[in-house]
């Protein structure tokens, strides 16, 4: 692990904590603060030069890199350059910025921070600690913002106004572990004025990774309102406390959605979680891979990260991070799209029952052995391989994954010393819907 390849590794983690609890702001730590990665000492990695993969190499790559605990993502992510070389933060540091700022060490570039318009000509009214950022192609496609705090909220919604932003991707909850991650920037019904926009809510969905929110948003102007638009906040709400998601499926319907609802004609969509660096930078680099996947039939990461850092700095915190970037690309790449509109089955169906050339195979029997490729990490087994738990398997191939196997814990009754907690083991499988979670158990037959 990424200890162990620290001297000390006890003695430094010890330290970093105490600076942690010396460094904590009003509004809570630095994000991510659970994957410690980012404000560790970091592994010297020597200077190398990271190419593009073609996307029939992918798979190869994906396993050479995951070998070793992630060794050779860990090298290749501490290969990046940090940030903080290439701009200066002179408006963000300002002391009458500095309140706006949720955390003192995640600043915007002055070259590329959102401008916003001067209110009554006072230049100190203008920033805002957000930045804006390349897609693959498109310029100034995304901005990356900070979770809104209570002070700057009417800033939030007036950046949204002015840049004719009509989509607003959330990547973090309000709370997490008891600590704020972002003030809650909307009502929960009716309608709110932040400074001179009125915000209401149109309407909500909840599903199992993350919420649609509609708002019809309003500018009050000296000289009357302006013509009302439709905002879509689009809030994933499965990224775990710790680490990052176990699957990347989730996250990709998510990126998915957010394509399909945001307009052709609308300004930049803006992508926050709580600094605005961590998952927002995971975000952003997934979608420009995906467009690139399209194009040039490769991808490369390191160098996408590379120059959107130079937009704002620390984007992608941590390697975990890092490498479920290539997870999240190398399920897309392997998978696809397989979600379909109700509409559409009937003819999806007569696709699957026809054949395909030069395979001769049906379409059925393709999209079939797609499922028997999908490979977990023998890792991601290990409670069902330990010795006492191989004879509660029927069939030693079909293994629960831990992230949704149930373990039952039973407590020994009597107080013998010899005896211990037992974790016991039961092959019951979590299946989940779309709507509600934890939905289906599944199990084999008993034994």
């Amino acid at each position: 692990s990424f200890f162990c390849s620290l001297s000390h590794p006890l003695v430094r983690f010890r330290n970093h904590r105490k600076a942690l609890i010396s460094q904590k702001t009003p509004n809570g730590f630095l994000e991510d603060q659970e994957q410690t990665v980012v404000l560790l000492p970091r592994s010297p990695s020597p200077s190398k030069r990271y190419f593009p993969i073609p996307l029939d190499l992918l798979e190869d790559e994906f396993r050479i890199r995951s070998a070793d605990d992630c060794k050779l993502f860990r090298e290749e992510f501490n290969s990046l350059t940090c940030g903080y070389h290439h701009g200066s933060f002179e408006e963000a540091s300002r002391e009458i910025n500095r309140d706006k700022n949720r955390y003192p060490n995640i600043l915007p570039y002055d070259h590329s921070r959102v401008l916003l318009t001067q209110i009554d000509g006072h230049s100190c009214t203008d920033y805002i600690n957000a930045s804006y950022i390349d897609g693959y192609k498109e310029k100034n496609k995304l901005i990356a913002a900070q979770g809104p705090m209570h002070d700057t909220v009417a800033d939030f919604w007036r950046m949204i106004w002015e840049q004719k932003t009509a989509t607003i991707v959330m990547l973090t909850n309000l709370k997490e572990r008891k600590e704020d991650k972002c003030y809650q920037y909307w009502p929960d019904q009716g309608c709110w004025m932040y400074g001179s926009v009125r915000v209401s809510v149109e309407d909500f969905t909840v599903l199992v990774d993350y919420t649609i929110r509609k708002f019809c948003v309003q500018y009050q102007g000296n000289d009357g309102p302006r013509a009302p638009r439709l905002v879509t906040q689009l809030h994933f709400t499965s990224w775990p406390d710790f680490g990052v998601p176990f699957s990347p499926i989730g996250m990709l319907k998510f990126l998915k959605k957010v394509k399909t609802v945001n307009p052709s004609y609308a300004g930049p969509i803006v992508v926050h979680c709580s600094a605005g660096v961590g998952r927002t930078g995971t975000f952003i680099v997934i979608d420009g891979m995906i467009d690139m996947m399209h194009v040039e039939k490769r991808l490369d990461v390191f160098g996408f990260v590379t120059r959107i850092r130079e937009q704002r700095s620390q984007l992608v915190q941590t390697d975990m991070q890092y490498s479920f970037i290539y997870h999240a690309l190398l399920e897309y790449y392997m998978y696809g799209d397989t979600e379909l509109d109700v509409s559409s089955l009937e003819g999806h169906l007569q696709k699957l029952h026809n054949t395909r050339t030069p395979l001769d195979k049906l379409g059925l029997e393709e999209e079939f052995r797609k499922l028997t490729n999908v490979r977990i990490m023998k890792e991601n087994m290990r409670t069902g391989n330990l010795p006492a738990n191989m004879k509660k398997n029927r069939v030693l191939q079909i293994i629960p994954c831990k992230e949704y196997s149930n373990t039952l814990k039973f407590s020994v009754i009597h107080h013998n010393p010899t005896t211990i907690k037992l974790l016991v083991l039961y092959q019951i499988l979590y299946i989940l819907d779309q709507v509600t979670s934890l939905k289906y158990l599944t199990t084999r037959g008993h034994l």
